[in-house]
């Protein structure tokens, strides 16, 4: 049983991690003329995705 019980320990401790580095540390709103332009979404694991309010735009993500 130990075995298995391992690997149960082990995709906790995955799953642990991946529910920190998908956690949301910064957003970040833009104006322009008293209109929102941009939205800035940052996560834990370094991701940066940059949403823009004008659809021609493509949504725009990063890794820093």
């Amino acid at each position: 049983m130990t075995q298995y019980k391992d690997k149960v320990e082990k995709q906790r401790e995955i799953l642990e991690q991946e529910k920190l580095d998908n956690q949301i540390t910064a957003l970040d709103f833009r104006y322009k003329n008293n209109e929102l332009v941009e939205i800035i979404t940052r996560y834990g694991n370094g991701k940066q995705v940059t949403e823009y309010k004008d659809k021609r735009k493509k949504d725009k993500i990063e890794w820093l």
